[in-house]
């Protein structure tokens, strides 16, 4: 599975993970070291992740150039535990900013690191799925993989 995904690093951390197209599969890719250390982390604990045998993930993540606001929102949804569901409201209250629901929803949005800082435990305040940038069927998917309770709401 993890094969379907480019993930992206730096020497200190993996930068992005996106959806891998045929282009990106074709494509010579020089790295450091360290960039091969973390990509290599990342799509072990990626398969071991959808295989059901990984919880959490070890690779750092490198948020460096992403706004505070964005950063912020993102160390806080890397928190949120493994099939556990959190709403926008929830990471705005942490944030000390409860009027700003919307804000973590656009931060998250352009959440550059999808599975690994888990944007998809976050839903609405009344429980319906929302958005994510792979998506709203890889959201599901996601979920349920999680909460093994079955389908998720739409």
């Amino acid at each position: 599975m993890s094969n379907k995904f480019l993930v992206e690093s730096s020497e200190i951390g993996i930068k992005a993970v996106r959806l891998a197209s045929t282009k990106d599969r074709r494509r010579p890719n020089s790295r450091g070291a360290g960039e091969q250390r973390w990509q290599g982390i990342a799509h072990r604990e990626l398969s071991a992740y959808f295989a059901g045998r990984l919880r959490s993930f070890s690779a750092p993540c490198d948020l460096d150039g992403l706004p505070p606001f964005t950063r912020a929102v993102l160390k806080i949804t890397a928190r949120i535990p493994y099939g556990e569901i959190r709403s926008y409201r929830w990471i705005a209250n942490k944030l000390g900013k409860p009027r700003a629901s919307r804000a973590v929803g656009n931060a998250l949005a352009r959440n550059p690191i999808p599975i690994i800082i888990p944007c998809h435990r976050v839903v609405r305040s009344d429980g319906s799925i929302g958005g994510f940038a792979l998506g709203r069927s890889w959201k599901r998917r996601l979920l349920e993989l999680e909460t093994k309770s079955g389908p998720i709401p739409g």
